[in-house]
């Protein structure tokens, strides 16, 4: 009878009863016999990433892994990790919604754990964990989550871009111009994240070298992210150890990024009582300074990657697609959010969306052990056909109930496409980032005419979020008034 129920575990071919997400009956499979691709030992499927690109690619590498074995399976690209992918969207909400527990943890990059190791240095919500994490991110939802944040957060929002858009206009009124898009928009994310961390008061961006320091920040942190992704899958201890000018790059990159955002912060600080901002309002909730400049100064770093890449991806496709703008044109400000929400279906500002299993659980028709990383592959759910019709084309009325048009997708899964995750650890400045692309993109689609001048294709490449792999060249002239 014993060898009978120890060959049934091992094959792990019985069903099993689960309520709650919570094993009471039979045992089910295991990760044992999840679909995986074939892999060497210590190196894992390292070599097949190399052969595909590398970091760049693992965007498409891992949607043709979920082509090839389904929307479950196990990959050890690192080496002795097993890593869990999944794309169904069911699976995908379970995640978020049932199994990420009270504190929710997600996969760090290597190169930020060891630099923040061993510089003994503390960073804000994205890194804390636990009871510290909680606390904080409480305080940070009641002050830009809530319904009612919107009537602080939309004015330094507002007036951020109309200075953008009077610089654009400045340049347009002469003729057609093409702007440095990427660093324009870098720009611009950043600084509507220190106007909203001042709120009202406007006295530290009033001098030449504020605006200097602004432009230097904002090519670190773009430097942050790109030599994160250099790293990726290289041996970082070593690297460092060596002294290898990629470590060198990033070290460098991160040691500037977090001390001018500091530095930034801490004026901010010094002048908040003049102000009705976050910072001001931070530390009306009792926050420390200290936890204040962590957490701002990482607001601040991760604006520039997320909501600019994000805008400069709006602005290619409308390039590319004349009659979206005119229906932007033609109708309210809200219609700017579908095209934001096709954009992100598309190319989400984190093809990857990370959680670690806090104890066993189970998902789909497996049975995972805690701590078990688990990847969401957000850029392959948003593109299957069997979630959206059409799914590789840029349909923003798709995401329009009232438009006639929408009737010929037949599939639409809503909760296939979450760029900003769901749950208790969503993006905490999701609210942000939408008043700020909705307002950015109906000013610019109704003040300005622009068409793409790349010669060649552009393409998405990872570097933590989904980039161009060139430079995106718009023309861009005046809107002619009708």
């Amino acid at each position: 009878m014993y060898c009978i129920k120890k060959c049934l575990i091992n094959k792990q071919i019985i069903k099993p009863i689960i309520r709650n997400n919570i094993i009471v009956g039979k045992l089910c499979q295991t990760i044992a016999n999840m679909p995986r691709p074939r892999s060497l030992p210590l190196v894992g499927t390292k070599l097949d990433l190399l052969a595909a690109g590398s970091g760049k690619n693992l965007h498409e590498y891992i949607d043709s892994r979920h082509k090839q074995l389904g929307p479950i399976f196990c990959e050890k690209l690192g080496g002795n990790v097993p890593l869990v992918f999944i794309s169904h969207p069911t699976m995908i909400r379970t995640l978020f919604l049932n199994l990420e527990g009270k504190y929710p943890a997600h996969i760090l990059p290597d190169p930020w754990i060891l630099y923040e190791k061993i510089n003994g240095s503390k960073r804000g919500l994205f890194f804390m964990s636990g009871e510290e994490w909680a606390k904080n991110r409480s305080i940070m939802n009641k002050l830009v989550l809530k319904d009612d944040s919107e009537k602080w957060l939309e004015n330094p929002i507002k007036s951020t871009i109309d200075n953008f858009l009077q610089k654009w206009k400045s340049k347009a009124i002469t003729g057609c111009f093409t702007p440095a898009l990427e660093s324009d928009l870098y720009r611009l994310s950043t600084e509507v994240i220190i106007n909203v961390l001042l709120g009202s008061n406007s006295s530290i961006k009033t001098s030449k070298h504020f605006e200097e320091l602004l432009g230097f920040f904002s090519e670190n942190v773009k430097k942050v992210f790109q030599t994160t992704t250099k790293l990726y899958g290289l041996p970082v201890s070593l690297c460092r150890y060596l002294n290898l000018k990629i470590w060198r790059d990033f070290e460098e990159s991160v040691d500037l990024s977090i001390g001018i955002a500091r530095k930034i912060v801490q004026e901010i600080l010094n002048n908040h009582h003049d102000s009705n901002g976050l910072v001001k309002r931070l530390c009306n909730e009792n926050v420390s300074e200290e936890d204040i400049k962590r957490i701002a100064a990482d607001f601040v770093m991760a604006a520039g990657d997320t909501t600019a890449y994000t805008s400069l991806w709006i602005l290619f496709l409308l390039a590319k697609n004349e009659d979206v703008r005119n229906d932007i044109r033609g109708k309210h400000k809200n219609y700017v959010k579908n095209v934001i929400k096709e954009t992100m279906r598309l190319f989400p500002v984190a093809p990857f969306l990370t959680r670690i299993l806090p104890k066993q659980s189970v998902l789909g028709s497996y049975v995972i052990n805690q701590d078990t990383p688990i990847i969401a592959s957000i850029y392959t759910s948003g593109r299957d056909e069997q979630n959206f019709s059409k799914a590789n084309m840029f349909l923003p009325y798709r995401w329009d109930r009232n438009d006639p048009r929408k009737k010929e997708l037949l599939n639409h899964v809503q909760s296939a496409s979450v760029p900003f995750a769901l749950g208790t650890r969503s993006c905490v400045g999701k609210k942000i980032a939408m008043l700020q692309m909705t307002e950015f993109i109906y000013q610019i689609v109704n003040n300005f005419d622009f068409t793409c001048s790349n010669s060649a294709d552009v393409k998405a490449i990872t570097s933590l979020v989904l980039v161009p792999d060139r430079d995106v060249k718009l023309t861009v002239s005046l809107l002619k008034k009708v």
